[in-house]
Parts: C-alpha cells; sequence; structure tokens
C-alpha cells in the first residue's frame, strides 16, 4: 500500500498508510521540510525478497501489536519503521530545530522489548503511551550493561 501525505496538524505533514498504523516521521513537519516518502511494505503483504531478519521483526504477537522499528536516533531517541533511513540523519523537530542525530541501526531482535505499560499497542486510554512515545516497543540494548 503506497503511503499518503496527510496533513495531521495546521501546516503540520507527515506520511501515512491506510492499511496498517505506519505513521512517517513521528513528529509531523512543515511541507517544505517533508523529506521524500520512505519504502514501506505492510507487515500483511507477501514480500519473499526480504531479508530473514526483516521478516522475523514484522512478526506481530498480536493483532494490536504495533510492528517492531528497525532503527533509533542516537540523539532523541526516535524511532523508525524504514531500513533505507537507517545510517540516515534523523527527521525529527526537537524545540523547533531538525535533531543532529543519526537513525542508528536496531535489527537484533534483542534490540527491542515489548512496552509493558501498552502492551505494544502505543496507546493507554486513547492517548498515547508515555513510556515508549506511542512505539509500543522500548530500545534496550545495552541496557544495564557496564
Amino acid at each position: 500500500m503506497p503511503l499518503e501525505k496527510k496533513q495531521v496538524f495546521p501546516n503540520l505533514y507527515r506520511y501515512v498508510c491506510d492499511s496498517c498504523p505506519f505513521d512517517w516521521p513521528r513528529t509531523p513537519v512543515k511541507e517544505s521540510d517533508l523529506p521524500p516518502p520512505p519504502a514501506h511494505a505492510c507487515p500483511s503483504e507477501n514480500k519473499p525478497h526480504a531479508k530473514p531478519v526483516l521478516e522475523e521483526q514484522e512478526k506481530k504477537p498480536s493483532e494490536s501489536t504495533k510492528p517492531k522499528p528497525v532503527a533509533v536516533c542516537t540523539r532523541c531517541g526516535a524511532v523508525s519503521y524504514a531500513t533505507n533511513l537507517i545510517n540516515g540523519q534523523c527527521a525529527q523537530t526537537v524545540t523547533g530545530k531538525r535533531c543532529v542525530g543519526v537513525n542508528g541501526s536496531a535489527l537484533n531482535p534483542d534490540d527491542w522489548k515489548l512496552c509493558d505499560a501498552c502492551a505494544g499497542t502505543g496507546s493507554i486510554a486513547a492517548a498515547r503511551c508515555g513510556p515508549c512515545d506511542g512505539a509500543g516497543w522500548l530500545y534496550v540494548h545495552n541496557r544495564g550493561k557496564p
């Protein structure tokens, strides 16, 4: 399913998919700052050419669980679902300026833990989950290691 540019707030846009919960960038931006749409294929579509690690990550523990991210910003911690954005500059806007972080690869299944607060749905009582910021997953790579 192709992504569509959608105005989510006055003069703020993001790409959304009608058939899955994918939306990018997570923080809506001005139309002039909106980069080209990322590569996207819905988890329900068959993808025989997908890499095995990506196929494993796209499997959902339950129907209401959000897909597992594949990258995380080294500066602000924003997550990304598009592999073509790995090692690229983060697209998040922090206090009115573009984040200077880089989308680091997080393809290892051990990099992510399902958010306990929202059970992977990304929302609690119709509001965005705070601990995972609506992603449904928490980045846990190297947490608690010396």
